[in-house]
């Protein structure tokens, strides 16, 4: 579906490019980005329907966060194993979760995720004051990743938001990791849901493709900055920093609920 607008293409352009950078940094920089930022973005800046916006954010979210894990990756900040097992049970939930909720009411729901996110964020900025999180044992982790995988899914499913706000606070807080390890593992599990989500969107048109050379330059670059800056900071500042957007995140979701734009 062609986009409605009279502004000169080089503009467009220009903004395709401006708005895949700040997505990518936000993915680089703290695992969100995403349809948390670009949606928006692409609705406003280009004047995208809602699905489009949405399609389109999905295909830039593979070269987005493909490029975030492979920075994380070269600074041995990912698990492979971790990302994988977390990703199986998202990619067979979300659909299904998307099927259920569809006549579930949309406000409410995203209210009651906006205190859940808050509440992350609050435990992931004090988890070593409280004392209260050290970590799974070995035989425990792989049930656990399943879980977070299935809770994922039930989130990209029925929210439409997936991974930073639901993976990362899991992997710190459950498994103790470090917040750079966190979203590396993070980035990586989304993968495959975006690449297929990516193929479903191509396949019913509604990826703005003219606009995707841009944002995903942009994209890559800015991903690349992002992972940069944040395997330079430390990791108690990184994970501040993540929680302060948690926080931000969750306020919006409970404030603003009709305003938020569901992500496959």
């Amino acid at each position: 579906m062609p986009d409605h607008t009279t502004e000169p293409i080089h503009h467009l352009y220009a903004k395709s490019l401006v708005i895949g950078i700040i997505a990518g940094i936000g993915g680089g920089l703290v695992s969100l980005g995403g349809g948390t930022l670009i949606i928006p973005m692409l609705m406003g800046w280009m004047r995208m329907t809602p699905v489009a916006a949405r399609g389109t954010a999905i295909a830039v979210s593979l070269f987005t966060a493909g490029m975030g894990a492979f920075m994380y990756g070269q600074s041995n900040m990912l698990d492979l194993p971790v990302a994988v097992w977390v990703a199986l049970p998202s990619l067979m939930m979300a659909p299904l979760a998307a099927k259920w909720s569809e006549n579930w009411p949309a406000a409410r729901l995203k209210r009651g995720f906006g205190l859940v996110v808050i509440l992350g964020g609050l435990l992931v900025m004090f988890r070593d004051e409280a004392g209260i999180f050290p970590g799974l044992s070995d035989q425990w982790e792989v049930p656990f990743l399943l879980l977070v995988g299935i809770l994922e899914g039930l989130v990209a499913g029925i929210i439409g938001i997936s991974g930073g706000p639901v993976l990362a606070p899991l992997f710190v807080l459950g498994m103790g990791m470090p917040q750079q390890l966190a979203q590396g593992c993070s980035l990586a599990a989304r993968l495959p849901a975006v690449a297929t989500g990516t193929w479903e969107n191509w396949r019913l048109g509604n990826i703005q493709t003219r606009w995707i050379p841009g944002l995903a330059l942009g994209g890559m670059a800015g991903a690349w900055a992002g992972s940069k800056t944040a395997l330079w900071l430390p990791e108690h500042g990184l994970r501040v920093l993540f929680a302060i957007l948690l926080i931000a995140l969750g306020t919006h979701y409970l404030i603003f609920p009709s305003k938020n734009h569901r992500e496959k």
